[in-house]
């Protein structure tokens, strides 16, 4: 018997009884009360799989059938099958049927005229009915709350149109903390998170939580600040949310110069774990090598993603994380392993002896094979030993927002900083157009993105200021951020490239 559809015989007493007339009715659990023949019922269970129990009153016979998915919206028809029997179909708008046969016991089912089995009508009755949602019924109530919500986005949206354009003021070589804090506050998914009612519902409180909810809610307390229509065009002091920093991670505590990109880093896995809904996270257990390398490749990203979210699954993943496929092969036996992890960004080179080029160059550069020799050789699954190999990485899942690293500062002989001009495009930067940065197994339509926020670094790699230029959300206007000053950018042209450090995309809907 096909999924969603059950039928059962249940044989009458050899009293002859009319068909029901069916009542306008909200869903199948007051349309089970109208199909009443004196002596059947159909009744529904509450349980999530809905059986529906078919009883004969005065009698032991029951049958249990089972339906699923049932929405408030069904359609009832009845048809003859035979000289006593006739046949009671409860369709659901998903296409799920229940079927009921009743059964006389002297063929006392009156013929018709008409030939169709679909149009019979026996005794005269009408049993199709096409069953109206009422205001008590659950798609109502569904769409009660789906209209409330719209009502209260677009109320949050009118009052947030004015708000985000205020300046933070600059504790003492804080400018990494205030670029961060200006392209984070115009992240749309994670600026509506932070207006949340129920906020603080979201906080894992649970003893393997070190911050207990306190970043993300001095973080919301910041937000929300520089988003009220009071605040616009105002400066706000980001103190409070860096003692809560500090308290935390020692390595901020104090006004000496940061990266703007570590913070971010920081913050984003603090946050994360913060509104963790990972109360407590499993022991790490055993994966066998040998059954992962016979499923298919989509079927082990999936099986590893999903093995991700056991430990790491919050509504700051659900932005900002991808996921990144690695492939070393052996260039003795050609030999491929693949690892599938979490990323929260792209730390991507620039490429040397080159005074400018494009973020799309960039991105190739990272995903581009690496050689692995001398003290980095690998061990070699296959050969048992070290070998030399390559590796090379590419993208099997695609985040809602894209961050990317633009790594300018090397450590080679000496901290120095890459002043290479590197052009990104506004709207529609397409990864599918750059080869071999796409994983071979992902799957779906690859999204485009536009640009939303850039974090930017001028100056040397001992001395520099930070600064943002952001797009409102809601708006689309852009603004630079300059620790308390903030102004308006009316040409896309005054963006610098050699200055751009951090570039925050969002998938293109």
């Amino acid at each position: 018997m096909s999924a969603g559809r059950s039928s059962t015989n249940i044989r009458a007493s050899s009293m002859t009884r009319p068909m029901p007339q069916l009542n306008n009715t909200s869903n199948v659990s007051s349309v089970t009360r109208s199909i009443q023949t004196g002596s059947m019922n159909v009744t529904p269970s509450s349980v999530r799989s809905r059986p529906l129990t078919v009883v004969r009153q005065g009698s032991t016979e029951r049958a249990n059938i089972s339906t699923q998915n049932i929405p408030s919206t069904v359609s009832i028809s009845q048809r003859r099958i035979s000289n006593d029997t006739t046949r009671l179909t409860i369709t659901s708008q998903d296409r799920s049927t229940l079927t009921i046969n009743q059964q006389y016991a002297n063929g006392a089912v009156n013929e018709s005229s008409n030939d169709d089995p679909e149009q019979c009508e026996p005794n005269g009755y009408n049993l199709a009915a096409t069953m109206k949602t009422n205001e008590d019924s659950t798609s109502a109530k569904a769409s009660s709350i789906d209209r409330q919500n719209t009502q209260s986005y677009l109320l949050l949206e009118s009052q947030l149109k004015s708000g985000g354009l205020t300046g933070l003021h600059n504790l003492g070589n804080t400018c990494f903390m205030n670029s961060v804090l200006q392209c984070l506050s115009n992240t749309k998914l994670l600026l509506l998170f932070c207006y949340k009612e129920d906020l603080d519902t979201h906080f894992n409180r649970s003893s393997t939580s070190v911050m207990k909810g306190s970043l993300m809610k001095e973080y919301g307390n910041l937000i929300r600040t520089m988003w009220s229509s009071s605040s616009s065009h105002s400066v706000v002091s980001p103190s409070a949310f860096k003692s809560i920093v500090g308290r935390f991670a020692s390595r901020f505590v104090g006004y000496a110069q940061q990266d703007s990109q570590e913070f971010l880093r920081y913050l984003l896995q603090g946050l994360h774990e913060d509104v963790n809904r990972v109360q407590q996270k499993p022991s790490p257990s055993k994966i066998d090598e040998k059954a992962e390398e016979k499923k298919k490749e989509t079927e082990r990203a999936r099986t590893s993603w999903e093995r991700c979210l056991l430990y790491d699954n919050s509504a700051i993943a659900d932005i900002f994380a991808g996921q990144l496929k690695s492939t070393l092969e052996c260039t003795h036996c050609q030999y491929q392993s693949t690892t599938f992890d979490m990323f929260w960004d792209l730390s991507i080179p620039l490429p040397r002896n080159k005074s400018s080029s494009s973020v799309q160059e960039c991105i190739q550069l990272f995903m581009s094979k690496e050689e692995l020799d001398g003290n980095e050789k690998p061990m070699c699954a296959k050969c048992k030993q070290k070998r030399r190999c390559t590796k090379k990485f590419s993208i099997q899942k695609c985040p809602d927002i894209l961050v990317l690293h633009l790594k300018r500062f090397s450590q080679a002989r000496g901290r120095t900083k890459l002043n290479t001009h590197v052009d990104f495009p506004i709207i529609n930067l397409k990864l599918d157009d750059l080869a071999d940065v796409m994983s071979t197994s992902y799957e779906g339509p690859v999204p485009t993105y536009n640009l939303f926020g850039i974090s930017n670094h001028s100056g040397t790699a001992y001395s520099g200021h930070y600064t943002a230029q952001c797009k409102h959300p809601f708006t689309n206007q852009w603004h630079e951020f300059n620790d308390s000053s903030v102004y308006s950018l009316s040409e896309k042209s005054r963006f610098i490239s050699s200055n751009a450090y951090v570039l925050f995309y969002e998938r293109n809907k």
